[in-house]
């Protein structure tokens, strides 16, 4: 059975049609290519079509390649920037300010640019998640800090004022806790080798409702396992991601904050569902957004943020849909043993 291949769709941003004919006859038809000659007319086609890289030029007529970058990076698209002639400079600034490589028209071959543009493709977005988890990383760590000082010093003039409501602190304290180990979790995974291990998910359902037993007695939670078996993940990441997941649902503590949580394989895959009574889909999507998350100085969002930084680092995903009617939450995680050796960032 013949497989179709997608031919990548390259933005090239040149004003010399001359040169772009001949951009055009080196690549042949392994690529598409659409043409722009201007900053404008390479926006324009940016915010209505969909490209998989940029081949750019840095002397345009109305600015420079570099007032185009933005645009592309917000896009996630990989740059490939292209100069009359050599500058050392402008190569580094090029590389740093998002640029994937950095080429010499004169020097071009056929080979050499192919080699480049795939080499932008397949690097792009292992680069931007490296990148995007490193600066998660640092807005979770700070946020996790000025938390942590705060309960500290409202527990310390709790305790000099002889108050007796601390228990009601109980449930933030949780959740705090339950940050710090994600976050410790996540570290581990990020920073050194690890190797899947066998995970049985309804130990670990049944662990973390009995560990927030004081703050679930009340609440009336499903929970149906459909995983006789085990499969191999990382079992303390996979804990957190549960843990959290269980803060997020229950964050507000009252009877309505009812929920279910189903687990299942699907297509060799680990597939956990969590299905709250009283939040709308806008809600939870607005909730699990990484840019509500990253921007909002609270627990319960950075909760979040470090379940989606331990799902990607299992190779999994987590989003909200709405399913047969009901509103829910889905982790994804992968079953098997292709976790054992993952890269690290």
């Amino acid at each position: 059975m013949n497989v179709a291949v997608e031919t990548p769709k390259i933005l090239l941003i040149e004003d010399d049609s001359v040169f772009r004919m001949l951009i055009k006859r080196l690549l042949g038809s392994d690529y598409q290519i659409d043409e722009a000659s201007s900053i404008e007319s390479g926006r324009s086609l940016l915010s209505t079509e969909r490209f998989q890289c940029v081949l750019l030029d840095y002397r345009l007529p109305d600015g420079t390649g570099f007032q185009v970058l933005p645009d592309a990076i917000a896009r996630e698209l990989p740059v490939v920037m292209m100069t009359a002639m050599g500058h050392e400079q402008l190569a580094i600034d090029a590389i740093k300010q998002g640029c994937q490589d950095y080429l010499i028209k004169d020097d071009l071959t056929r080979a050499t640019l192919c080699r480049s543009l795939t080499n932008a493709m397949r690097h792009v977005q292992s680069d931007r998640q490296s990148m995007r988890h490193r600066q998660t990383l640092q807005r979770v760590i700070q946020v996790a800090a000025t938390k942590c000082r705060q309960t500290t010093s409202a527990i310390r003039q709790a305790c000099l004022d002889g108050a007796t409501d601390l228990e009601a602190k109980a449930p933030f304290l949780d959740q705090l806790d339950h940050l710090m180990d994600g976050l410790t979790a996540y570290s581990r995974l990020a920073s050194t080798s690890w190797h899947a291990e066998p995970v049985r998910l309804s130990e670990v359902l049944a662990e973390v409702l009995h560990e927030m037993k004081n703050r679930t007695a009340d609440l009336e939670i499903e929970v149906s396992d459909q995983t006789t078996t085990t499969f191999k993940s990382d079992r303390e990441a996979v804990q957190s991601i549960c843990r959290g997941l269980f803060d997020f649902l229950i964050e507000d503590g009252t009877p309505e904050a009812t929920f279910a949580v189903y687990s299942e394989i699907e297509q060799g895959q680990i597939l956990l569902k969590f299905v709250p009574k009283t939040k709308s889909i806008e809600e939870l999507q607005a909730q699990l957004s990484s840019r509500a998350a990253l921007t909002a100085d609270d627990t319960v969002c950075t909760g979040i943020e470090i379940i989606r930084l331990l799902v990607e680092q299992l190779q999994g995903t987590i989003w909200a849909e709405t399913q047969d009617g009901q509103v829910q939450i889905r982790v994804d995680l992968p079953n098997g043993n292709q976790l054992d050796g993952l890269p690290t960032f």
